[in-house]
Order: C-alpha cells, then sequence, then structure tokens
C-alpha cells in the first residue's frame, strides 16, 4: 500500500513540476506578432474597423496578402499581374489612432516632399547594395488618416503612375 501511495505521489510531483515548467516557458516566449492575416480586404476592413484604401483590380495589380497590424493599421500587398512581377504594400491608419505619420515601416530613409494634387507626399528613394536594384516608397495624410506605399520592382515611372493617378487621388476621392 505505501508502494502505491509513494507512486502516486511521485507522478503528481512530476505532473506538477511539468506544468509550472510550462507555465514559465509560456511566460518567456514575448510579444506576441502584432501581425494578423486576413484572406480579403474585407475581413481585414471588419477587423480593423475601417476601410483601407486600396486599387481595384483592373489597375493591373491584385491583392497578395492582407494584414492587420497592432489593430489600427490595414497592409495590403499588391503583386503585378504582368511579368516581371512588381509588388508594392499599401498600408491605412486613422491619424487619431497613431502618433507618426509616417506608417511605411522604413527607416532611415531621406523622405522628400512633392505635391501630388495639391497634397504633400513625402517620397523616399530605398537603396540596399550596389547592384540591387533601387525600391521606392511614399507617405501622406488626408482627411484624419494616413496612408504610405512601398514599391519592390517597380520602375520610378512606374511608382510615380502608381501614386499621382491612383492611390493620392483615390485618397482624395475616397476619404
Amino acid at each position: 500500500m505505501k508502494r502505491k501511495i509513494i507512486g502516486l505521489l511521485s507522478v503528481l510531483t512530476i505532473g506538477t513540476f511539468c506544468i509550472s515548467t510550462a507555465s514559465a516557458a509560456e511566460k518567456m516566449v514575448g510579444m506576441p506578432n502584432p501581425m494578423v492575416a486576413y484572406n480579403t480586404v474585407a475581413e481585414a476592413k471588419a477587423a480593423a474597423g475601417f476601410q483601407p484604401l486600396y486599387l481595384p483590380s483592373i489597375s493591373g495589380y491584385h491583392v497578395n496578402q492582407v494584414w492587420v497590424i497592432g489593430g489600427d493599421l490595414i497592409d495590403i500587398e499588391y503583386a503585378s499581374d504582368n511579368e516581371p512581377v512588381g509588388k508594392f504594400r499599401l498600408r491605412t491608419a486613422r491619424c487619431t489612432e497613431l502618433t507618426n505619420d509616417n506608417i511605411s515601416g522604413i527607416y532611415g530613409a531621406t523622405w522628400n516632399k512633392e505635391k501630388i494634387n495639391g497634397l504633400s507626399v513625402a517620397i523616399a528613394e530605398i537603396y540596399y547594395e550596389k547592384d540591387m536594384p533601387i525600391d521606392y516608397a511614399a507617405h501622406w495624410t488626408h482627411n484624419n488618416m494616413l496612408f504610405s506605399v512601398s514599391g519592390e520592382m517597380l520602375t520610378y515611372r512606374e511608382f510615380w503612375r502608381l501614386l499621382e493617378h491612383g492611390l493620392v487621388e483615390l485618397s482624395q476621392n475616397y476619404f
């Protein structure tokens, strides 16, 4: 009888040790990932509680991935329908929820102000290494909303066309 009680106590002690070790390991994981993936722009809109700026599919770009970051920023990745495949990220947030007007996620770049359709837009060329293509980024504010776009594998001409005749104009007309 004593052996059964000692055996049972041993199992309970080991089980308690394993549970407390698992709890300690869970606490040490760190901060949770603030990016939550969604299947559609509509799902991200419902989760964040506001309408993001987006390009219609007629633009020659399609939605590749959609995230809500920290519950208050919608990030949409687009890919070109043509070869070579250019990509860009389009982000939208409310001004009231963020303290910085640059939501691009690009740090250390030199931002130059340009006027596009009467709006002040900050534009940057992103340099990586020699022999690497140059990428472009922009951010602007309109009617209490923040917007940013960053492109990969886009020519400057294509990036400028997206800004001037697409994204900035859409932000002025719909926000």
